[in-house]
């Protein structure tokens, strides 16, 4: 039996990948509708920063648990991930590439992310193995089409949501525990539930998703994520937060699938906010044109050094 990886000090956009982007805000108003949240929960991510790089750590494995902790039952599969996240308006474009182990180095996404409801997402993955670029389509019934990498996290968790295709309810307001870089804390939140629209529901693996929003800064805390038979099949946990460069952001980030007793942890490593980012790192060639890509991203990269 291997423990998970413990937490370094217990943010797909990807997208952000991953992630999720947190910067600043004071005061809150209490008297906010659940759409007015959702907005500015949307705002603190797309209007914090014009640029993301960041490299992380991805751990996958199956979990038991023991004496009230999850522990990783097999060996967990690690991969060393760089990412590049550029905002074009309210549009995103990123990009991810595995580094390491050796064997799965070259392998990369590329994702572009729309503001307009009318307009579909789209993400590529390109493996060294094949030779070419393919397109990546998620759907309700597959739990391997939308992946990141093979792990718990599909791409649409990794996508920041729009919020004209939910529906929204406030479950309550409550103050939970969450844990930031110098320790343990209470938090005022918001549990806000987000419901697909018929047209959004068709193309989600969930059919609704519970969201602990802190409600002085406008992050997420928690989110418990439901299918569409109202089963609660993963929760989403981030620890470590701190403030970077005007920005909350969490060192770590989990996805525990409840249905495969599987856990995906995201490892922050670097990453720094609104340095320059060229267009071209974000289109297919930096998938297939190794040369090319290894020529920006060492421009890229002196940014973490």
């Amino acid at each position: 039996m291997y423990p998970m990886q413990p937490p370094r000090a217990q943010r797909v956009s990807m997208l952000c990948l991953l992630v999720l982007c947190l910067t600043f805000t004071a005061g809150v108003a209490s008297a906010m509708s659940p759409r007015e949240i959702a907005d500015r929960f949307d705002h603190v991510l797309r209007k914090s920063h014009s640029t993301l790089m960041t490299k992380f750590t991805l751990s996958t494995c199956r979990f038991r648990v023991e004496e009230g902790t999850a522990r990783c039952a097999e060996r967990p599969r690690v991969s060393v991930i760089e990412n590049l996240l550029k905002f074009y308006g309210d549009d995103i474009r990123s990009t991810a590439m595995i580094l390491e182990p050796a064997r799965e180095r070259g392998i990369a996404m590329l994702n572009y992310e729309y503001y307009e409801p009318s307009q579909d997402n789209s993400a590529w993955i390109y493996l060294p193995a094949l030779g070419k670029v393919k397109r990546v389509i998620a759907t309700q019934d597959s739990d391997d089409s939308g992946a990141f990498f093979g792990s718990e996290f599909y791409i649409e968790d990794l996508d920041y949501r729009r919020p004209d295709e939910y529906v929204f309810e406030l479950l309550e307001e409550v103050d939970i525990s969450t844990h930031e870089i110098t320790g343990p804390t209470m938090r005022p939140a918001w549990a806000l539930q987000w419901t697909p629209t018929p047209e959004r529901a068709r193309k989600s693996k969930y059919g609704r998703v519970v969201t602990w929003i802190d409600r002085e800064r406008h992050i997420l805390l928690k989110e418990e994520l439901f299918n569409h038979n109202g089963q609660r099949v993963k929760e989403r946990t981030v620890s470590g937060l701190e403030f970077v460069e005007n920005h909350w952001w969490p060192k770590r980030v989990v996805m525990t699938n409840l249905l495969t007793r599987r856990v995906s942890t995201i490892d922050r490593l670097n990453n720094v906010f609104d340095r320059e980012i060229p267009d071209e790192v974000l289109t297919q060639r930096v998938l297939t044109d190794q040369p090319f890509r290894e020529r920006h991203m060492n421009e890229v990269r002196k940014a973490w050094n």
